[in-house]
């Protein structure tokens, strides 16, 4: 016993504290993976957020912090532009492909993660060409499509008892942990091996991916085109509009606060140290906001969490703005996470309850497409204009109250009318 005490440095009997972490976690997942199909939904989401924890930092240490501050907005202006421009095409062909054919969500979620490994390899030896921005927006379209699928996908795998909100939650809560977990040998590997090794690596992640894909549900035929139609009505409804203004609310601030801190950061000289603060805080913050999410949901209706996720955002980027500092920072982006991360699970199950499964592949595309467009409007703020630090910060948390306040009050009275 003495000899192997002195060998791990702690008695015999005492598990290290990485293991009982790493143990609860995946007893945690079993026991939210109310039926294999999900547990292996779980499995996928992991594995690709992994993947795009390591391309994010791949991309960041060779787009942004290795060059200087002109050149960095020009590239990041750049990819933005090439973020924007193809949704429109993309959207309306995903939307109609996953609700033509009932096998199309599987087949799209092998072809997310295949495509994503092939082109993060690709991408690990074309850091310096200008191939690097078209493979960078082929990765994030798939990155989108999965994340549609995955809504459109999800309410036909959970158990009859288990309700969309925790359901939606184990998903996030998958998210962030594995994006906890990639990132520190992520920073290792940008720091001492360069780029192209996150990336490579990313590639074998992604590819981990699609081993539970092709094991999820088969199914075959085409649906009548009435069928989608009368679908997507139902994702028109005033509950859905007054959801994805909340939600789209939340992504332009988050956008905006992303390249915010990010140029800040830079201007401080503090680089990638910075980066894996703000990065880690981020994660730490959803994975607080899957946690809430459920219990929010036996308080609150699912859009009242995304009024109080608003209304939370404000208020810590009011506080923030006043003190500013990376610590002040951190905390800034912890809470926005933890916020955006709730209120985005309420959002998804509001449209995964109201639109009927028919109509959920075009409703995701649509609203995924509509986000992701608020996230680059947002973007483009700080890309344009050298805001103050503090004075960004707060004005991102006057506009998220402004909105809190503005759509809880139109949802109050959409329920004094109707009687609910």
């Amino acid at each position: 016993m003495a000899d192997n005490e002195a060998v791990t440095g702690a008695p015999a009997d005492e598990e290290p504290l990485t293991r009982i972490i790493l143990r609860r976690l995946v007893r945690n997942a079993k026991a939210e993976a109310t039926t294999p199909d999900l547990g292996r939904l779980l499995i996928y989401q992991a594995s690709g957020a992994a993947g795009d924890t390591l391309v994010a930092l791949g991309l960041a240490g060779s787009l942004f912090f290795s060059v200087p501050d002109a050149t960095a907005r020009a590239r990041v202006g750049l990819y933005l532009a090439l973020t924007v421009a193809p949704f429109a095409l993309v959207a309306p062909f995903l939307a109609r492909l996953l609700d033509d054919h009932r096998g199309s969500l599987r087949v799209a979620t092998v072809v997310a993660a295949l495509g994503r490994s092939a082109l993060a390899l690709l991408l690990a030896t074309r850091l310096e060409s200008l191939l690097l921005f078209p493979l960078g927006f082929g990765i994030l379209v798939l990155a989108r499509a999965a994340l549609i699928v995955r809504g459109a996908l999800l309410p036909s795998l959970v158990a009859p008892d288990q309700n969309l909100v925790s359901a939606n939650a184990a998903l996030s809560k998958a998210t962030a942990v594995a994006g906890m977990i990639a990132l520190l040998p992520g920073l290792a590997l940008l720091r001492w091996a360069g780029a192209g090794t996150d990336l490579m690596v990313a590639a074998v992640v992604y590819l981990g991916g699609a081993v539970p894909a092709f094991g999820l549900p088969r199914a075959r035929g085409r649906r009548a085109p009435d069928e989608r139609l009368g679908a997507r009505t139902m994702g028109r409804s005033a509950a859905i509009r007054r959801g994805l203004l909340a939600a789209a609310t939340m992504r332009f601030l988050v956008g905006l606060l992303v390249l915010h801190l990010a140029f800040a950061l830079k201007r401080d000289e503090l680089g990638s140290v910075g980066l894996g603060a703000i990065v880690a805080a981020a994660a730490a913050g959803t994975l607080l906001g899957a946690l809430l999410a459920p219990r929010l949901r036996r308080v609150l209706h699912e859009e009242g969490m995304l009024v109080s996720s608003l209304a939370l955002s404000g208020a810590a980027g009011i506080a923030a703005g006043l003190w500013f500092s990376v610590a002040s920072a951190a905390a800034l982006v912890f809470a926005f996470g933890a916020a955006s991360g709730a209120g985005k699970v309420g959002f998804d199950a509001i449209v995964q309850r109201d639109v009927p499964e028919a109509g959920r592949g075009w409703a995701f595309a649509r609203f995924e497409s509509i986000l992701q467009l608020s996230w680059v409007a947002g973007a483009v703020i700080p890309l344009a204009i050298t805001l103050p630090a503090g004075q960004g910060v707060m004005g991102a948390g006057v506009l998220a109250l402004v909105m809190a306040a503005f759509v809880g009050a139109v949802g109050l009275r959409a329920r004094s009318r109707t009687g609910e």
